[in-house]
């Protein structure tokens, strides 16, 4: 992740005050992936580029959060720090149109495989789990010891509601391997089984 990181608070720290206030106010507006959510304007808007680069790693990833940042980046007008970036974490050079449609430069525009199959269900319905998961002590108590050190269990439980309980779980959840994220689902499976239900099917 440290990479990724890295090249992130690169690019907005090549951005004038200015360009950094546009980028902002355009990720407020940007069409999302269907399962993400969008960062609060009040979390947003005083965020310097170290605050801003821990947001969009936690809120969206690191390949997402990549193209994502790559968008904006272009639709503010600041296409070479967009390329840099891209360069940077290797994705090629990826044009706005690309990223939204989700298709490969070239003569062929070929479509890339949906990006649903790819992400593991916690990722794929992040944006959901976060609204709707109620017993999220149950959960929490299921991750202690073996996802969730101490510290991290108590940050989690210290928030007042669910909402806040659930994001701040998903703040942890870059450094996750795929075993921490099927025992995230299988708590999820164990304490919200009609939840997990419906989402399986939506």
């Amino acid at each position: 992740m440290g990479c990724t990181r890295d090249a992130f608070l690169d690019a907005l720290e090549n951005l004038t005050a200015d360009e950094f206030k546009k980028f902002k106010m355009k990720l407020l507006s940007v069409p999302l992936r269907e399962g993400y959510a969008r960062i609060p304007r009040g979390t947003l808007l005083p965020m310097d580029a170290v605050d801003l680069t821990d947001k969009l790693v936690s809120y969206y990833l690191e390949a997402y959060g990549a193209n994502l940042t790559a968008l904006v980046l272009r639709d503010v007008g600041m296409q070479e720090v967009a390329e840099q970036l891209q360069e940077t974490l290797g994705k090629g050079e990826l044009t706005s149109s690309t990223l939204r449609s989700g298709t490969h430069p070239g003569p062929s525009s070929s479509p890339l495989p949906p990006p649903a199959p790819a992400l593991h269900f916690v990722d794929q319905h992040r944006a959901a789990l976060i609204a709707r998961v109620t017993d999220v002590d149950g959960v929490l108590d299921a991750l202690y010891g073996k996802v969730l050190t101490e510290e991290q269990h108590q940050a989690v439980r210290a928030e007042r509601t669910s909402p806040t309980k659930m994001r701040t779980l998903f703040s942890f959840a870059p450094a996750w391997n795929l075993t921490c994220k099927d025992l995230l689902l299988q708590a999820l499976r164990d304490t919200q089984p009609y939840l997990v239900a419906d989402l399986t099917q939506s």
